[in-house]
């Protein structure tokens, strides 16, 4: 079983999501109140193969009322969502007048995530070593650090506090993400796709989640079903009971 780890399935029509699933299951985040409620609905319509991520993204803070905070959360506790997200803490394209509300809103999810034994899909552009930090203050158990593209060094660093990295089909045509995807160990890497998202040229998909695997097992000299292995055992940790 593959695993995207981060996809954006409420934007999909029913059918595309029929032939993903075939071959994988699907984490679907949401970033605001909207696509919270379709990714519930998926879940329900998908059981076992879409597994429900809800949560406010940072480029959503500001333009929403706080009160949807709440509403969110709400929602995930009445559902017993298993991943909360997508959430973090971004350095690269918000403004920094907004930075104290980024900080109070991620604390709030992953006091949340605490409470429903949930995951955290972490979104942390130029803020990753502060998004860690803020993990480990706030005593999150698990987490997964979203197409990162920081320093390997501290990609070690947040693998040695039990978190993960996500691998992310732009290592194709980003070479920060693709040193990431060559050098941090596979014990330490699940795979996501993002999609739909369009980036450098690339369309990203589920559909490129097993390509990209077969990348990481190339650059690394191993074999793909290593690195298949390997990534679902990871997901699982991640996701914790799996239907």
């Amino acid at each position: 079983m593959i695993y995207d780890i981060h996809s954006h399935a409420y934007e999909y029509s029913r059918e595309q999501l029929e032939s993903f699933l075939r071959d994988l299951r699907l984490v679907a985040v949401s970033v605001d109140l909207e696509s919270a409620l379709k990714v519930l609905e998926l879940e329900r319509a998908f059981p076992g193969r879409v597994i429900a991520c809800l949560g406010l993204h940072p480029w959503k803070i500001g333009r929403e009322p706080l009160h949807v905070t709440r509403t969110i959360a709400w929602l995930a506790e009445r559902a017993g969502v298993r991943c909360i997200g997508e959430v973090g803490l971004d350095r690269r394209f918000l403004d920094q007048h907004t930075w104290a509300l980024q900080l109070r809103v991620f604390r709030e999810f992953i006091a949340l995530a605490r409470e429903l034994g949930a995951f955290l899909n972490v979104h942390a552009p130029d803020a990753w070593g502060k998004a860690l930090g803020v993990l480990a203050e706030e005593g999150a158990e698990r987490a997964v650090f979203h197409w990162y593209t920081g320093p390997v060094e501290l990609a070690e660093v947040i693998a040695s506090r039990g978190y993960y990295i996500s691998i992310n089909p732009a290592l194709r045509v980003q070479e920060k993400h693709a040193r990431v995807a060559r050098e941090v160990p596979l014990s330490y890497l699940v795979f996501e796709s993002d999609g739909p998202y369009e980036y450098r040229g690339l369309s990203l998909s589920p559909s490129m989640v097993r390509s990209t695997m077969e990348l990481v097992a190339k650059e690394k000299g191993v074999a793909l079903e290593e690195v298949m292995r390997v990534s679902r055992e990871n997901s699982e940790r991640l996701i914790g009971s799996v239907a």
